[in-house]
This record gives structure tokens, C-alpha cells and sequence, in this order.
């Protein structure tokens, strides 16, 4: 009788048991594997990369409810493959990364974009507003600084804008300067210490508000068109539908939650948005600007 009393303890103690694991399991967040590009971060430490990602993994908890497994990732090549194989279940990209790697892994498709409306992402030579410089064409054998911080696209219109085919950066100014931040590359302009200065266009849009003086001493001699914003890709053929909702979900609807919000701007996303109708013919007439490397 006692034995088979304690058979029946131990019986319910192991269904309890296994009911307490699966209601902890239930309760654990499901899990996402990130993707992101390291040139999205080119100037930043490894050692602040952590810190950086953090508020993003925390507004996607918040959001969908889903944790999230970031790694980051040196070449586009690699994230496309990532995602088509099913490693990775979503990727974020520069817009025009994007595009090269859906070239080559054409089961990729956007899911979203994130934006930052405070600063588009365009490109600008700037220099002395008496300086000869009036084209592109006459920066050759001039000085020019790259200002620290420049986004990914900002390289992109350099080599494809500025330099002639085959032609290396070195090669076409007499002098870089790639250590100056980008106040100092304006005040070194209007002091004479360079010829011209590559820049994002944050960065020049803030000099003309804290420095106007200075500012007012320079001219922009060339804009770049506005690239696509950073694109949130995945494989459909890889990627749950539901755990797919429940992100796409909450990420679009993060700019409307204060914390979330808040959080988002200290990595530099003012919002997530739809894909726009005319996507894909925006990545065909990126190509043709700036075709795949």
C-alpha cells in the first residue's frame, strides 16, 4: 500500500514538474537571430557594439515580445547567404547592401525600412565659399577630409561620384584627412587647412546651426541624391509567418510608444516604416547608380 502510494506521489510530482517547465517555457520569450551589417557601426569599438545594440534588443522585446540573438555580420554577401539558409531570421542592411545582396540571393525580400527623418541620408562636398572649386571635376590634386562619422553611403558616392573608373581616393586628392570630426573638417575648411570636405549631411545641417559665422563662410558645391534607408530584410521561405507578424507588428508601432521611442533615437532610428509601393523600382534605379561590388 505504501509503495504504491509513493508510485503515485512521484507520478504527480513529475506531471507537476513537467507542467511547471512548460508553462516557463511558454512564459520565455521566442527567440530571433539578428543579423547586422558591421559597416552600419564602421566607427564605433567593438567594445561599445554591445552597448549600442542593447536599446534596440530591448524596444524589440517590448514591442513584439520576442527576444532578440544580434550578431553582427563584416559583408553582405555573408548576411544574404545567412538569411537564405536559414542561420539568420532577419537582416539589417544599408539600402543599397540590400539590393546587392537580393541580387544574388533574389528569395530575399524587405520586410521594413528604419529611418532616421532627422537625417536623410545624403551626401555633400563642401567648400570655401571663395574657393575656385565650382564642380565635381575640380576636386582632383585638392585637399579634402573625410569627416569621421560619415555613414556607409557617403564611400558609395565618393567612388562612384567623385573618383574616376579605376582610380583610387589617394591617388586623386593631394591629401586626406580622415581623422577629423566633422566640426573640425568645417573649421579647417574655412581656415584654409583643406580645399574641400566630404560630409554627411547630419553633420553639415548641425554646423550651420551651432556655427552660422563659420558656415556662412562655406558653400556646397555638390549634393547626393537621397539614399535608401537601412532595410530590415528576411527570407519568407526561413522566417515563421506568425513570429514574422508579431515583429513586423510591433516594430512599426514602436515610434508611438514613448520608451520605445526614446530608446530608438539613441541608436539613431526615428521610426520603422511599410515598404514603399515602388520598392523594387527603387533598387533598380539604385543599381544602375551604384552597381554591386
Amino acid at each position: 500500500m505504501r509503495s504504491k502510494f509513493w508510485l503515485f506521489s512521484l507520478s504527480l510530482l513529475g506531471i507537476l514538474l513537467y507542467g511547471i517547465c512548460q508553462v516557463r517555457a511558454a512564459e520565455k520569450p521566442k527567440s530571433v537571430r539578428i543579423g547586422m551589417m558591421r559597416t552600419i557601426f564602421k566607427d564605433t569599438p567593438d567594445s561599445l557594439l554591445q552597448i549600442l545594440m542593447k536599446p534596440f534588443s530591448a524596444v524589440m522585446e517590448s514591442q513584439t515580445g520576442l527576444s532578440g540573438d544580434l550578431v553582427m555580420t563584416p559583408s553582405y554577401d555573408k548576411l544574404g547567404k545567412q538569411l537564405s539558409d536559414g542561420d539568420i531570421q532577419v537582416g539589417v542592411f544599408h539600402g543599397f547592401e540590400f539590393a546587392w545582396a537580393k541580387l544574388k540571393y533574389p528569395e530575399l525580400e524587405p520586410l521594413m525600412l528604419a529611418v532616421n527623418n532627422k537625417a536623410p541620408l545624403k551626401s555633400y562636398v563642401v567648400v570655401a565659399d571663395n574657393s575656385e572649386i565650382k564642380s565635381v571635376n575640380d576636386l582632383k590634386g585638392k585637399s579634402v577630409s573625410f569627416a569621421r562619422g560619415n555613414r556607409e553611403h557617403c564611400r558609395l558616392f565618393m567612388e562612384h561620384r567623385i573618383l574616376p573608373a579605376n582610380t583610387s581616393a589617394g591617388k586623386f586628392f593631394s591629401k586626406i584627412n580622415n581623422n577629423a570630426d566633422a566640426e573640425d573638417a568645417f573649421d579647417g575648411l574655412a581656415s584654409g587647412d583643406v580645399e574641400a570636405v566630404l560630409t554627411d549631411s547630419a553633420p553639415w545641417e548641425s554646423f550651420k546651426t551651432q556655427k552660422p559665422g563659420t558656415a556662412g563662410k562655406l558653400r556646397v558645391v555638390m549634393i547626393s541624391e537621397e539614399f535608401i534607408p537601412a532595410v530590415i530584410g528576411y527570407n519568407p521561405k526561413k522566417l515563421d509567418k506568425n513570429i514574422m507578424d508579431s515583429f513586423k507588428k510591433g516594430m512599426l508601432s514602436a515610434s508611438d510608444n514613448p520608451k520605445s521611442k526614446r530608446m530608438l533615437e539613441f541608436v539613431k532610428i526615428s521610426s520603422f516604416e511599410t515598404i514603399p509601393a515602388d520598392f523594387s523600382t527603387q533598387l533598380v534605379e539604385l543599381l544602375k547608380s551604384y552597381p554591386a561590388q
